[in-house]
């Protein structure tokens, strides 16, 4: 298992369409990708998990990767954070 802090930097939020993107990522990885915020653990490839958990702008996050491929799978699902529109 391998996890990162990152804080959301979309304006909004994840609201449904960052939140969306997301989700399309965490399909595209091998590894259980999950979002722990405000004490809880969120499945990141669940968009409604992800929209109940209202993440708000500035929201610091961390994304935790368990898998064969969890070390790329980490950097892909952090990249994809940095250009949530």
């Amino acid at each position: 298992m391998v996890g990162r802090k990152v804080t959301v930097s979309n304006p909004s939020g994840l609201h449904i369409k960052p939140a969306g993107q997301l989700v399309k990522a965490a399909e595209r990885c091998s590894s259980r990708v999950e979002i722990i915020y405000d004490y809880s653990i969120i499945n990141a490839r669940s968009l409604l998990n992800i929209l109940s958990a209202a993440i708000p702008n500035g929201a610091d996050i961390e994304l935790r990767c368990t898998g064969p491929d969890e070390k790329e799978d980490l950097e892909m699902m952090t990249e994809a954070m940095k250009h949530l529109e």
